[in-house]
């Protein structure tokens, strides 16, 4: 029996992925199928029809490797510290800004149903944190992995917070950021399946908040967790500094020449990256048209 050559991944795989799980999304997923199936698991599905042709292993590729339990208590605790951050500032944008930030974002389809029924709960809590982390930090990191830690970091991070909601795009891209080199530290998606779940799950919480109490209360419990959860960051410095030494780490080998130029030249010739480009390049024109005509995105 031959030995799978997990080599054989190369950095086109995951565009391709990719633009077949577009395909499909566009053919099949709709209605009640939506609800319980999101976008992301499809992607995950089509990630492992491309590695199976290329004979490598799942599991490997998309770096499923187990880590000791307590390791997953600094990515609970950031996901805390990194969420409670982005809403505050978010909040203080819009008050600054007197509502535009809140006005803004009311012209595009929200992410979440703020009514949380129950697949809502298990899609945003469960099910999409796992396929996205599979997708972008497993398959796509693991296919730029010879490209340097940088690439394998920063470029899924971007593509990923391109396909956010506007609003959330710069905390989509910093999340994306922390989870590859979660991902990178440990060889292992886990602690970022781990951060991105517990980010979502605060959400959701406070979600619930404010469907269950209304006005004042979830007013003073949300931020009394928002808070909270700044607050959190006097608990774990040293692992605050330590991530910010790899993130200055991993942006200076993503920039650094002549090996940006080669790299960039290498992806972007090809046919994969170049639709990818091209749908990313449409979801920003059409963000630009809708901010600037002021006209709500209607969602069919």
């Amino acid at each position: 029996m031959t030995e799978r050559n997990e080599g054989q991944i190369d950095p086109f795989d995951p565009p391709k992925a990719h633009l077949l799980g577009m395909v499909l999304v566009g053919l099949f997923l709709n209605g009640t199928i939506a609800e319980w199936l999101p976008a992301a698991v499809v992607f995950c599905l089509t990630s492992w029809f491309v590695i199976s042709r290329k004979r490598a292993a799942p599991a490997q590729v998309f770096r499923l490797n187990p880590v000791s339990p307590s390791v997953l208590a600094f990515p609970i605790a950031l996901a805390v510290v990194f969420w409670s951050l982005e809403v505050l500032a978010l909040e203080g944008v819009d008050l600054v800004t007197r509502g535009s930030v809140s006005r803004w974002g009311k012209l595009f389809p929200s992410p979440v149903d703020s009514s949380l029924p129950f697949s809502e709960i298990v899609s945003t809590c469960i099910l999409v944190p796992v396929a996205e982390e599979m997708f972008w930090r497993g398959f796509f990191s693991y296919a730029l992995r010879r490209l340097g830690t940088g690439w394998a970091v920063v470029l899924p991070a971007i593509f990923f917070a391109l396909l956010h909601h506007p609003v959330g795009v710069l905390g989509a891209f910093l999340g994306g950021v922390i989870a590859g080199i979660l991902t990178a530290r440990h060889d292992s998606i886990l602690p970022a399946i781990v951060f991105h779940a517990a980010g979502n799950s605060s959400m959701c919480l406070l979600t619930a908040i404010g469907n269950k109490y209304g006005g004042d209360v979830a007013e003073v419990l949300y931020y009394a967790i928002c808070v909270s959860g700044v607050l959190l960051v006097l608990r774990i410095r040293p692992e605050i500094a330590g991530l910010w030494h790899d993130v200055k780490k991993v942006f200076r080998d993503f920039g650094s020449r002549p090996r940006f130029g080669k790299n960039f030249k290498l992806l972007f010739r090809h046919w994969s990256y170049i639709l990818v480009v091209l749908e990313l390049a449409l979801t920003v024109a059409a963000i630009v048209l809708t901010t600037v005509t002021g006209e709500p995105v209607v969602t069919p």
